[in-house]
């Protein structure tokens, strides 16, 4: 497979973001254009940030930007300098509610990808702590596990996206990125060195039902995840035809608004029915959408958006980063991979 790599300029970094609606975060850095894991459900190729620059990105050398998902990264430069000027001057910062004014690095790319965007990443978290800014970031890579130093910090939460731990599942949908079983020994020693951690199990395969989904918590919950983001795979823009070439033949199953209504509908109810068993509920955080109006009650759907995550940010110390920090390395912690029925 060829890849295309290279850099690009961009001249503000840092951009409020509307994901405030899911509790992740006011502000987004991406530090880069494009991700080299190819996950087959990626809806960033059909958003705007590829879309209004696909003409760019040709000429860069990607010759279908949306379908060439994973093929292709640009990094962007001079981030932390750029940042750090920002902040510098910057006299209002955004908070709401839910967001509680913090940067997600990142929503469009994958901050720990390879060594490029790694040191890019570090730096840029360093220029965020030194401003006194709350930092998420949200990964499949592994490099995060190297920055300990750093993001082992009382305003820094560090989340992998780990919606199954089957890794044969996952050379099929998340092809280029690394294993479940991987990601979760990565979360197993940010958890051993007391980072704050959080999970985001998602999208989860129409394939999941109650059993997996207990299993699955059971699995998580080992870690003592702040929170645990939850949605299913939606197919939309091209991500369903990326879905159907790599062999998925789920992705038929919600490829229209009704049947996408339905399983979002039914895994909603099971992962709620799992985690009140597993008894993680009060950490279970949905993401839902607006389009679920027809299938899922008003009121339901109002209570989760904009809703605020159960992460207390203002309580935190050095000395005490999370409760129920680990006295001692977890006992018992299940490393096999349980395939999804």
């Amino acid at each position: 497979m060829t890849i295309t790599k290279g850099t690009e300029q961009i001249v503000n970094p840092l951009q409020e973001s509307a994901l405030n609606k899911k509790g992740l975060c006011d502000y987004v850095i991406n530090v880069a254009s494009g991700c080299l894991h190819g996950c087959t459900f990626c809806y960033v190729p059909s958003t705007p940030a590829i879309r209004t620059r696909q003409a760019h990105l040709q000429d860069q050398g990607v010759s279908n930007p949306q379908m060439d998902w994973g093929k292709y990264l640009f990094v962007r430069e001079g981030i932390p300098e750029k940042l750090d000027q920002i902040l510098s001057r910057k006299r209002t910062w955004h908070e709401t509610p839910a967001g509680k004014g913090v940067v997600l690095l990142c929503s469009g790319t994958d901050p720990y990808q390879n060594k490029e965007t790694a040191a890019l990443t570090r730096r840029t978290v360093q220029v965020l702590l030194k401003h006194k800014k709350r930092v998420r970031i949200l990964t499949r890579g592994l490099l995060w596990v190297n920055d300990l130093d750093v993001l082992r910090h009382p305003n820094v939460t560090v989340g992998m996206s780990l919606p199954f731990l089957d890794d044969d599942l996952s050379r099929k949908i998340e092809p280029q990125a690394p294993p479940p079983s991987e990601r979760y020994k990565a979360l197993l020693k940010g958890y051993k060195t007391e980072c704050r951690l959080y999970v985001a199990a998602a999208p989860t395969p129409p394939s999941m039902k109650l059993d997996d989904f207990k299993r699955h918590l059971e699995q998580l919950m080992m870690i003592k995840p702040e929170v645990i983001f939850w949605e299913p795979i939606n197919a939309r823009g091209t991500n369903g035809k990326r879905m159907l070439a790599a062999g998925l033949e789920f992705a038929h199953s919600i490829m229209s608004k009704s049947s996408w209504g339905e399983c979002f509908k039914r895994q909603w109810d099971e992962i709620e029915l799992a985690a009140a068993e597993i008894g993680c509920i009060d950490r279970l955080h949905i993401w839902p959408d607006p389009e679920l109006r027809e299938y899922v009650d008003e009121a339901k759907l109002k209570q989760w958006l904009y809703k605020p995550t159960v992460e207390n940010w203002e309580s935190l110390s050095h000395e005490k980063t999370r409760t129920n920090s680990p006295q001692a390395t977890p006992k018992n912690i299940k490393t096999n991979i349980v395939p999804i029925s």
